[in-house]
């Protein structure tokens, strides 16, 4: 592979690093470009192939950054050698950070009563993005069992704060607090995501 690059932005398309000991290709996205799809033009040697083809489109990058997808070039030369490469996206983003709703010593705990028809809770912290499109949120429970959170819609200029919905419609999720489960709160943000270190737990009163 001789080149790879990414022009699906405005101005200079953004150049890859091709490192052919590791077989590796290298990408930096700036973070305000906030792409959820690449469209790489790829220049091999002379009589060479490789695919997926240049111009394929690399689609769904949320899922590429929140579930670890590999993406693959296999490259095949005139002489019908292959070598397969792998892509690395790197964004140049800022850490998300969580506030802690517990401490090493407390476990916070949120009462619901058996009308409450939903429960909020605020997450205090940084690197959260304006446009929610690019955030998620989950709980995850004691037992690795993970629940999807809605983010309330009423503070999208609030970088610094996520309103978190949870609804009696997720018998699932309101089901388990008569449990003593614990949760942690997951959020991604792009290419970014933490999770708190201290559970909270919800119970029915």
């Amino acid at each position: 592979m001789l080149e790879y690059k990414i022009v699906n932005v405005q101005g200079d398309p953004i150049i890859g690093t091709i490192n052919d000991e590791d077989s590796s290709i290298t990408v930096y996205l700036p973070f305000y470009l906030q792409l959820l799809t690449l469209e790489p033009e790829i220049t091999v040697s002379t009589g060479a192939t490789v695919s997926p083809a240049s111009g394929t489109l690399v689609e769904d990058l949320l899922d590429v950054f929140r579930n670890g997808r590999e993406i693959k070039y296999i490259v095949t030369g005139k002489d019908g050698s292959k070598k397969t490469y792998t892509l690395n996206i790197t964004v140049q983003q800022p850490p998300v950070v969580l506030e802690e709703l517990s401490t090493a010593e407390s476990i916070r705990n949120y009462n619901v009563r058996s009308t409450t028809l939903s429960l909020r809770i605020t997450l205090q912290g940084s690197g959260f993005s304006e446009n929610r499109q690019l955030m998620k949120m989950e709980m995850v429970d004691d037992e690795g069992n993970i629940y999807p959170l809605g983010i309330a819609t009423n503070n999208f200029n609030d970088t610094q704060s996520l309103n978190i919905n949870l609804s009696r419609n997720d018998q699932d999720l309101f089901n388990s607090f008569e449990t003593s489960k614990t949760f942690r709160i997951r959020v991604y943000n792009y290419a970014r995501q933490a999770i708190t270190q201290y559970p909270i737990q919800i119970t029915k009163t």
